[in-house]
């Protein structure tokens, strides 16, 4: 379609039915012209020319530009190789892929192909850290600085196939959740970091401790034993005498020794209407949404139309890849960056396990 950029999305589960198509439909820049998936029933409703169980016929259609992945992490390889094959850019949802092997397996992959690949790390794209990152620039460059990021959810409201992973195989969310906010913290520091130490409850409910270039340190406390009730969400830097306070992408509040207190409040909906309002005020939704899912509700894993939904950049996220994929650009977060975000959490449930500081060396373990 002329002056669109056509693409094609590999696995439409919950998420991505839920999240990404429902983007990518409102972009009117974009043709969303085929999907694929194993089980395709019911994708119908979305309109597309094309519904396949074949992956492959989306990558030898010479219509289709790009495609976005949003597979398990564990089914990935096939898809990167047809990329590769086709000479496809490719949006992969994080993580990267699965385990430590398979990730080093990726990038010696993928290695010529690394600007070509998106890794789905949404976060920097949001209003609200675009603007963290703004004033982290113009004030918290100079002499040590503090970031606290707190990420805490709650198990009981988890996908089935989820819960099972972390809670009865142990997979750690420090891999499945976490690695979002080590991709943030490179976005905003403009390092990887240099050590991490990794305290708490293991493959949950735990405290990393990140050690970056320039007097930066981290510390995220990442959790799943919290309530939907309460944000999820909140993100404190601390440097040259200035505080940014991010409250769960619903407000920003800036205070300095040396500058005008700053606040920003950002749209988030609720059951499809739009709100602009205080932290405080999303805190009342987010207790009314909580108090109202039904045991049937909770049952089937299905209440999302009603929550809270803050802006955390999914849709610029995908505008962005399709810019890339239109323009010929080098993707903004590659192959390399969705390896060192799984790496730095490989080291950090090293950390816990062996109960020491663990090193890293980003350029050695990627081979740069």
């Amino acid at each position: 379609m002329s002056g669109k950029t056509t693409l094609g999305v590999v696995g439409c589960g919950g998420f991505c039915t839920g999240t990404h198509i429902p983007n990518l439909l409102a972009n009117p820049l974009v043709d969303l012209k085929a999907l694929c998936d194993l089980k395709p029933d019911g994708l119908e409703r979305f309109n597309t020319r094309v519904i396949t169980t074949d992956m492959e016929q989306l990558f030898a259609d010479p219509e289709i530009q790009g495609i976005v992945c949003a597979t398990k992490p564990d089914s990935r390889f096939p898809i990167m190789e047809l990329a590769k094959k086709y000479n496809k850019p490719l949006f992969v949802e994080k993580p990267l892929c699965w385990g430590e092997e398979q990730t080093f397996r990726a990038v010696d992959m993928m290695r010529d192909f690394s600007d070509r690949i998106f890794v789905g790390f949404n976060r920097e794209f949001s209003p609200m850290m675009q603007d963290v990152s703004r004033y982290y620039r113009e004030r918290c460059t100079a002499g040590n600085t503090t970031i606290l990021y707190r990420i805490i959810g709650e198990s009981a409201l988890w996908p089935g196939h989820h819960y099972s992973a972390v809670v009865d195989r142990k997979e750690s969310t420090i891999v499945h959740e976490v690695t979002h906010i080590f991709q943030l913290l490179k976005f905003l520091t403009g390092n990887y970091p240099v050590s991490v130490n990794t305290s708490g409850g293991g493959n949950m409910d735990n405290i990393i401790t990140l050690e970056f270039p320039n007097d930066v340190t981290a510390v995220i406390i990442a959790g799943d034993n919290s309530t939907a009730a309460f944000p999820k969400e909140y993100i404190e830097v601390v440097g040259n005498h200035n505080v940014i306070a991010g409250y769960n992408y619903s407000e920003l509040e800036v205070t300095s020794s040396s500058h005008p207190f700053v606040r920003h409040q950002y749209p988030y909906t609720v059951a499809g209407k739009k709100y602009t309002l205080g932290r405080l005020e999303t805190q009342v939704q987010r207790r009314a949404f909580r108090e109202s899912i039904t045991p049937e509700e909770q049952a089937y894993g299905y209440y999302y139309g009603r929550q809270v939904k803050v802006d955390k950049g999914h849709y610029l996220e995908m505008e962005n890849f399709r810019r890339c994929v239109a323009e010929g650009l080098p993707t903004m977060i590659d192959l390399y960056d969705g390896a060192a975000a799984n790496i730095i959490a490989y080291r950090a449930v090293q950390s816990h396990t062996e109960a020491r500081r663990i090193a890293i060396d980003m350029s050695s373990e990627l081979g740069l």
